[in-house]
């Protein structure tokens, strides 16, 4: 019995110290794999990336999940800068960390030591990768110096976390009727190029997006986002039709900033505008001396709103209205018809002096016309009585005389007597015509004129032939004006402007100093309510 007990206490002492051998021995290779060196540790990545790309039978052709339910694809976006925003090509760009990852229970391995794997580029053409693409992009690349910005990251889970840095340029359709006082939506759609939805699905990350502070935009301020996932019709076809594909997408809220066109466009337009009318305050005098002044005025803004307004570059070549051309209109407007207003109230002007003159002629020539008339009463008496004598002188008293007959230029004759006074009227074909001696001279001035250049003669031709054409329009004008002045003759007497007519220029004046700032003003006020808070 006593040996027994001996023993039994002996196999219980061994077992202690094996159990505290073994625990020690545990600790001892904890700690050491825990702390394995440089080699060790390249050892069994080299060991375990061979054993999950070689001796498992990877195929990198075949998606992680084939023939089962569709892998997820995680994705999100680290935003470094943006812009511009090109609404004259109607895209967007963006400088981004584009990350992406999902879950390949092929890769999953259980080497001690390794936390993850961090691989470089080459390691990506070694495992399969989802096709993502950017539905709207435009012309995006992927940023190559010094070398292809992109690295993978495997977990022992079989996590592959995947990123690379990309500069995109997305197309962006905007809507410019209220340029430059709009606000953009510019959306970007990622998606797979050759998986539908039953293979892959794409989904958002806990964190989407993430933008730098110092990111700022030229004319654009970035407003806010929102982010959305869609399972539908992408616009991809296969043989049966439109594919069924699996989409998220990001929407940034643009809102331009207007600081350039206020002080570049709407200011000098609006000053344009307060030196139109200036001219109303230039007084109309008898000599006409603000006639210069206005007309100068008034062409200088009407050209400096065409040339600032319709010249510039800066606004978008659209086939409709923007409100920045609403605004180069009704400042267009405001210009013309400052000088529309005096070009009327100096044609007012001119009209009642062409009358007044017309009307002094017409004065005149009825004078002389009285005149006339009284002075051909008082020689129609002598000639009856001249005409009584030449009755009773007989045929023969009047051959026995010599009458001396001398043909004028006119064909009027001329009968002189020296012995009777009497005229007798003569045919004209009974005159005897001579030849003048200035006729028959020959002018030897037209040789002169052989040796005169072309291109003289075409200049003298040509100011001759406009000095006609102006001819002409004067002469126009002056018959219209005369037709007008014999029809309304009786009813422009008696108007109040023919009496008063500086009295009717200076209210036309004093009436546009108010009613153009008024209008215009009023004009301000709809425009701006309109397009910022109404449309």
């Amino acid at each position: 019995m006593r040996r027994l007990l001996i023993l039994i206490q002996f196999c219980l002492t061994a077992t202690a110290f094996q159990n505290n051998d073994t625990e020690q021995d545990f600790g001892y290779r904890e700690k050491r794999s825990f702390y394995k060196s440089g080699k060790a540790l390249q050892h069994e990545t080299s060991r375990t990336l061979d054993y999950l790309l070689t001796e498992s039978g990877y195929n990198k052709r075949v998606r992680p999940s084939f023939g089962g339910n569709p892998d997820e694809v995680f994705v999100n976006l680290a935003i470094r800068s943006m812009g511009p925003v090109d609404e004259n090509r109607e895209i967007f760009s963006l400088d981004c960390y584009f990350r992406q990852y999902w879950f390949d229970n092929r890769l999953r391995y259980n080497t001690s030591g390794l936390l993850e794997l961090a691989l470089n580029w080459a390691f990506l053409a070694k495992i399969w990768k989802p096709d993502t693409f950017f539905l709207n992009g435009k012309q995006s690349f992927l940023h190559k110096i010094t070398v292809p910005n992109r690295f993978v990251r495997i977990t022992p889970d079989g996590k592959v976390s995947y990123s690379q840095r990309l500069t995109i340029w997305a197309a962006c359709p905007m809507n410019l009727r209220k340029f430059p006082l709009d606000s953009q939506t510019c959306r970007l759609e990622i998606g797979s190029f050759s998986y539908s939805a039953e293979e892959l699905h794409y989904k958002w990350q806990k964190d989407p997006l993430s933008i730098d502070k110092d990111v700022s935009l030229a004319q654009f301020h970035l407003a806010h986002w929102s982010i959305s996932k869609n399972i539908g019709h992408s616009g991809l076809r296969t043989r049966y039709g439109l594919r069924n594909d699996s989409t998220v997408a990001i929407d940034f809220y643009f809102e331009r900033q207007t600081g350039f066109f206020l002080l570049q466009i709407y200011t000098p337009l609006t000053l344009i505008v307060f030196c139109s009318w200036v001219s109303f305050w230039l007084v109309k005098t008898e000599k006409g001396g603000e006639v210069p002044a206005r007309t100068a005025l008034g062409a200088t803004t009407v050209l400096s709103v065409v040339n600032l307004g319709f010249g510039g570059k800066s606004k978008p070549k659209v086939g409709y209205s923007t409100a920045l051309d609403i605004y180069i209109i009704l400042c267009f407007a405001s210009v013309f018809f400052a000088l529309v207003e005096f070009a009327c109230i100096n044609f007012i002007d001119t009209f009642i002096k062409r009358f007044r003159i017309w009307e002094d002629e017409q004065l005149q020539k009825k004078e002389k016309l009285e005149k006339a008339e009284t002075e051909n009463v008082e020689k129609d008496e002598p000639e009856l009585e001249n005409q009584n004598i030449l009755t009773y002188c007989s045929y023969e008293d009047q051959v026995k005389h010599d009458i001396d007959l001398v043909c004028c230029e006119e064909g009027n004759m001329k009968i002189q007597s020296p012995e009777l006074d009497c005229l007798a009227p003569v045919a004209k074909s009974e005159c005897v015509s001579t030849v003048s001696t200035q006729d028959a001279c020959v002018s030897t001035e037209d040789e002169d004129f052989e040796d005169v250049e072309d291109e003289t003669e075409k200049i003298t031709m040509y100011s001759e032939y406009l000095t006609k054409v102006m001819e002409c329009i004067d002469q126009t004008a002056d018959s219209v004006l005369q037709r007008i002045f014999r029809k309304y003759s009786p009813d422009i007497v008696n108007m109040y402007i023919y009496t008063n007519t500086l009295d009717v220029i200076y209210s036309i004046d004093e009436w546009a100093r108010k009613l153009f700032p008024l209008v215009f003003i009023c004009i301000q006020l709809i425009y701006w309510s309109s397009y910022i808070y109404i449309f």
